[in-house]
């Protein structure tokens, strides 16, 4: 049972803590031959024996295996997770052995099997972003509270917007699993990967895209240190102790049967990243591995990685390719990274460093490809997979991206051995041959025959998958998969407007001098500028927050035209309700309450003879308001946090009146916050003025022919009615169109 005292202090007088306050990295050039590549201290924490290792491919094998260790467990399994379900099949084939197939059954019958047994699960205290993606466990909600040995926590002692990424699941503490997997769903696939997969469902019968991962499984001693690494995590994230286990030796290894040993008798080194955070000092054991072990590879680096946005780790291999003779480098990457907002974030980045590969490759020694699955028309195959191999020699399997949040900000754990043997080098290779043959949907056999081919001519690992791509193009029968050329290709406008790369894929917690250097850029503004910084861009999240909230939140209750019409009814009665009206319309727009809809009230209040000045006169004198803050926040505090509004300034800049006219028509963001842009960008304040007046009154006058329409069909159902509705509706979408084309005119 999980004790309720109070933790010691948790310390690890094992962790790295580099002096560099930028990086924290020695440099690679540092680094000795492969032979010393693994050292304690400086790229890893830990190097620990393993009796035995396996790596195991994609979540038919690894969900099968998993299953087998857990019901051999005795005193403790330990499960830390970026995310996890409760109802995952762990086998979609039928089993004869007793035991579940769903993971939340299977833990709870394996508890009442073994009074002995305690099961503890440590999961990433989430981003409320991913909530509607994941199984809820909230107050009430949880799945896991079904047993008392079954312990389960969120872990939210990391800083903000960073992740715990580590995915371990250790047995007894004498055998452990480490890689890219999650016990969650949407992550069990074939090594086929087909296009059509009955088993491939999730928990609601929903067919989801191809999925391919790979976990290392280890034993030994190297299983007892990451158990140690889990302690030390609960014990940060909860305040409790788990109680020491008696001797390991005497619970024996769980390794599942059907599963072959890779690996014997191997030296496996525990690389980590820990963010700075309270009283833990930062650790970035797995970013200095990685450049350690891109600097001393000599024939062939092969990786297979969700993201590639690390600029540390694509400086290491731009210099590697730009070393007159140095290691091929084959890179398989998902084709795109995710859904629409990393399409349009982390792939972008990924086409950044890949143009800078690319541009470095003077000696044609890179070859990026992504699994283009046959007939698979939503989706693609998502590699998910952190996995290095280099000369063959080094393996390493993790739960690390190659993207910059990885190397500092994420908590993350990988394993690395450094075989020497003839016959262990060999089995590294095979299991590269096994990788490339998946995806090139041939045996390993054929890929082994194409390589030993090549380097007879001279050529690598490149020549031979181009033969055997080259095959599969010539042949009449279509493969199940193909490798394909990854272009990296992405729409030049996103790519112009994405924001500085630090604030998307941040490579340590957020502070003061990063956000100073972000926003400001130039050291000799900061102490002018800070404040100022701090104003503008906490306005700005102001403006477009309560935008948000006038839409989407119970505020926007308040925004009914007719509440708001019958609330100040009477004011058209009276000669001071038009300045009044004004002045109102004027200060709700600049708290980025929708102008459209005050457009709206003005014409029902009014009518359309009075109301189109009011509302003309109103966004008029808003926009003088905001330009003046703007304007007097200054250009930098205001451009840089917009980021997405960098077109925008250069239209402003280009086209002065009519881009102004044009985001009147088809506003490409709130009204106040582009009146406050307006401002910083330094557009002139006439341009800003005569814009709106002829942006806005076509507008107007269509909202108010509709406004007048609408109550007069409310009133009296007759044609004039329907026809002024008809005719304004037509002008609002005549407008947007118009508006629309001159967007696109003007990019």
């Amino acid at each position: 049972m999980l004790e309720s005292r109070p933790a010691p202090a948790a310390s690890d007088d094992r962790d790295s803590s580099p002096e560099d306050a930028d990086h924290a990295l020695a440099g690679a050039d540092e680094a000795q031959g492969i032979e010393t590549l693994l050292q304690p201290g400086r790229n890893c924490w830990r190097v620990e024996h393993a009796e035995r290792l396996a790596v195991l491919v994609d979540g038919e094998e690894y969900f099968g295996a998993v299953r087998k260790s857990m019901i051999q467990a005795r005193k403790r399994i330990l499960i830390s997770c970026w995310d996890i379900h409760s109802q995952l099949e762990l086998v979609r084939t039928p089993v004869d052995d007793g035991f579940p197939t769903q993971l939340r059954a299977l833990l709870v019958a394996l508890l009442e099997r073994t009074a002995g047994l305690d099961i503890y699960i440590l999961l990433w205290d989430y981003a409320s972003i991913y909530a509607l993606e994941r199984e809820s466990t909230l107050l009430g909600d949880s799945p896991w509270n079904v047993h008392p040995r079954l312990h389960f926590i969120k872990d939210g002692q990391h800083p903000v917007s960073a992740s715990h990424h580590q995915k371990l699941v250790v047995i007894d503490g004498t055998t452990a699993y480490c890689g890219g997997f999650d016990l969650s769903i949407w992550r069990w696939d074939t090594n086929e990967h087909l296009a059509e997969e009955p088993r491939r469902r999730d928990i609601d019968n929903a067919p989801y895209q191809p999925f391919h991962d790979i976990q290392m499984l280890v034993d030994g001693d190297a299983a007892t240190a990451l158990a140690e690494l889990y302690v030390e995590r609960w014990q940060r994230a909860s305040e409790c102790e788990i109680a020491p286990l008696p001797d390991t030796d005497a619970l024996g290894a769980h390794w599942p049967d059907g599963v072959a040993v890779m690996l014997r008798d191997q030296s496996v080194a525990i690389a980590r990243t820990f963010p700075e955070f309270a009283d833990r000092v930062e650790t970035r054991e797995v970013e200095q591995l990685y450049l350690d072990s891109i600097a001393c590879a000599e024939q062939l680096i092969y990786i297979e990685n969700q993201y590639l946005t690390v600029r540390s780790v694509g400086d290491a291999l731009c210099a590697s390719l730009a070393r007159e003779e140095g290691p091929q480098i084959v890179i398989v990457l998902p084709q795109r990274t995710g859904a629409w907002l990393e399409q349009h974030t982390m792939d972008i980045l990924r086409a950044r460093l890949l143009s800078r590969l690319r541009d470095a490759d003077t000696h044609a020694r890179l070859s990026v490809y992504y699994p283009d699955v046959v007939g698979l028309e939503d989706g693609c195959l998502m590699v998910h997979a952190k996995l290095m191999i280099v000369d063959d020699r080094v393996l390493r399997v993790g739960s690390s991206n190659f993207s910059n949040r990885s190397m500092g900000l994420d908590t993350e754990c990988d394993l690395c051995v450094v075989v020497e043997g003839e016959a262990e080098i060999d089995a590294v290779r095979a299991l590269r041959h096994r990788l490339l043959a998946i995806f090139l949907s041939v045996e390993p056999e054929q890929v082994a025959r194409a390589e030993a081919h090549a380097r007879e001519q001279g050529a690598g690992t490149i020549e031979a998958i181009e033969t055997l791509r080259a095959m599969q193009s010539s042949s009449t029968d279509t493969p199940p998969i193909r490798l394909a050329v990854l272009d990296g290709e992405v729409d030049p406008e996103w790519n112009r407007q994405l924001p500085d790369e630090r604030l998307i894929d941040p490579d340590r917690p957020f502070d003061e001098d990063l956000l100073t250097d972000v926003v400001i850029g130039d050291e000799q503004h900061v102490r002018h500028l800070r404040w100022r910084l701090l104003a503008g861009g906490g306005l700005l999240v102001l403006f477009v927050a309560l935008a948000a909230a006038w839409r989407w939140t119970a505020l926007g209750d308040w925004l009914s035209p007719d509440v708001i019409a019958s609330a100040v009814r009477g004011l058209d009665a009276t000669p001071w309700g038009p300045p009044l009206a004004v002045a109102a319309f004027s200060a709700a727009a600049l708290l980025a309450v929708p102008v459209t809809l005050l457009i709206l009230v003005a014409a029902l209040i009014f009518g359309p003879l009075v109301g189109a000045p009011v509302a003309l006169a109103g966004s008029l004198l808003s926009a003088l308001a905001g330009y003046v803050l703007g304007s007097y926040l200054g250009h930098g505090a205001i451009e840089r946090m917009a980021g997405g509004l960098e077109q925008l300034s250069r239209r402003f800049a280009q086209h002065g009146i009519l881009a102004v006219v044009t985001v009147r028509i088809v506003p490409v963001a709130p009204f106040a916050v582009i009146n406050l842009f307006a401002g910083a960008s330094h557009l002139r304040l006439r341009d800003l003025m005569i814009g709106t007046a002829i942006g806005m009154t076509p507008a107007i006058l269509a909202m108010s022919i509709f406004a007048e329409g609408l109550m007069s069909l409310i009133g009296r159902a007759d044609l004039r009615a329907v026809a002024l509705v008809f005719v304004g509706v037509l002008a609002i979408a005549g407008l947007f169109w118009y508006g629309r084309r001159m967007l696109k005119n003007n990019a």
